[in-house]
């Protein structure tokens, strides 16, 4: 495997985690059931009171975000030898934009749940792959979460996992398991030499 591009989760990956999803979920009132799955079936009023509340929480985490360590470093590392970086969340673009432009990050692509499937459907990856022209074996997600590692693995690509802590079980479905964005930097230059 010759990694070419890397495609990263955004909250909790390349920023420490803002997002209180248990908290969203209780203001919202679904119960332990998927915020973007609901917001797909919602309809009229209770569609706009959900996207509101999603979007006030999303700004306001934004407008807090801090890098994660050693995401600048990787990033820098990437940029250096020529490795295409993607964004791929499942956060709006108006969140993504504040982030990005807070902390001075840029990707070459990103994806937002208004750009179409959302994690872990597959179509993201597969469509960052097409547009760079690399294979499936030359990409590599990175995320915090079950939706990112599945999102890979639906897509039939490379996966890492940052864990903090215990390693949850649907952890083992990843490639990789690191603590610290910086542990990919020697899985990476192994693929390259």
């Amino acid at each position: 495997m010759n990694v070419r591009g890397v495609i990263f989760d955004m909250d909790g990956t390349i920023t420490e985690p803002y997002l209180d999803f248990a908290r969203i979920k209780k203001e919202i009132g679904v119960g332990d059931v998927d915020i973007l799955d609901y917001l797909q079936t919602a309809t009229g009023r209770e569609r706009d009171r959900v996207l509101r509340i999603l979007e006030r929480f999303e700004d306001d985490g934004a407008q807090q975000a801090r890098l994660n360590r050693g995401a600048r470093t990787l990033l820098r590392y990437l940029k250096r030898h020529g490795i295409h970086t993607g964004l791929l969340t499942r956060n709006s673009r108006r969140s993504v934009d504040i982030v990005c432009q807070r902390l001075g990050l840029r990707f070459d692509l990103i994806s937002t749940r208004e750009d179409g499937p959302y994690k872990p459907a597959p179509e993201p990856i597969w469509i960052m792959g097409r547009v760079w022209g690399l294979r499936r074996e030359e990409l590599l997600m990175v995320g915090d979460y079950k939706w990112d590692v599945l999102c890979a693995r639906n897509a039939g690509i490379a996966s890492a996992v940052l864990v903090n802590g215990s390693v949850p079980e649907w952890a083992t479905l990843a490639t990789y398991r690191v603590r610290r964005l910086t542990e990919l930097i020697p899985i990476l230059e192994g693929q390259h030499s």
